[in-house]
């Protein structure tokens, strides 16, 4: 799914290669790093190791017991939490070699990339001298810790934030029905503002996943 996702069947040169392979070790790393998240705080309230399973879309942190509402709002938090924490170590980085302000606006227009009024000169000055493989690993890592973590706090069962919304709502069928209208929602965006077929599928299946818990819970009468 990396390669899929880095462009690897549309690499034509060395530069292309080398963007698909920074891509698939930030998407590992990050993965990794969002299911520590939930793993360390789960072992922290449980004392009980959990196990971590990374797939194609993205990775399971099975904590091999039962937790309380409480506890697992806070393990859940924990992934989201911990990609952000990511991102601003790149950003602490970023201001550390290329200075504060510069280096906060780089990361403020890989953020925004169409708001050219983010950057001052000498932020644009660095830009422009910046090696290729260095932009494509800060574009990679800001992409995946910064947006994936916010993507990933959609109220979209399972997503993050559909587990929290789970925790918080005791009515399944609306947690469901929350789910389904905005998994539908962020495909129809995907598709006809991005032009994004993965984001389409992606947030279609995942839809289509809460209409078929929607369709349980209706015939347990839940």
């Amino acid at each position: 799914m990396g390669f899929m996702l880095g462009r690897g069947f549309d690499i034509d040169n060395r530069q292309d290669l080398v963007f698909t392979l920074l891509w698939m070790a930030v998407s590992f790393v990050s993965i990794l790093v969002h299911e520590l998240g939930h793993a360390l705080v789960s072992q922290k309230l449980t004392r009980i190791t959990p196990s971590i399973k990374l797939w194609a879309m993205g990775g399971l942190a099975d904590s091999r017991t039962h937790l309380t509402r409480e506890h697992r709002l806070k393990v859940v938090w924990a992934g989201p939490l911990a990609g952000l924490a990511l991102f601003l170590v790149v950003l602490l980085m970023c201001c550390l070699i290329y200075g504060i302000e510069p280096g906060a606006r780089i990361i403020g227009w890989l953020i925004y990339r169409p708001n050219i009024n983010i950057l001052n000169m000498e932020a644009l000055s660095i830009l422009r001298e910046m090696n290729k493989g260095v932009f494509q690993l800060l574009w990679a890592l800001v992409f995946v810790n910064f947006w994936w973590s916010l993507v990933n706090l959609l109220p979209v069962f399972p997503l993050d934030g559909g587990q929290i919304y789970a925790c918080l709502e005791s009515s399944e069928r609306k947690v469901s029905q929350v789910g389904l209208i905005t998994g539908a929602v962020c495909a129809a965006i995907g598709l006809v503002a991005f032009q994004s077929i993965f984001i389409g599928i992606l947030f279609g299946y995942l839809a289509y996943q809460n209409y078929q818990r929607l369709q349980q819970i209706s015939g347990g009468y839940r």
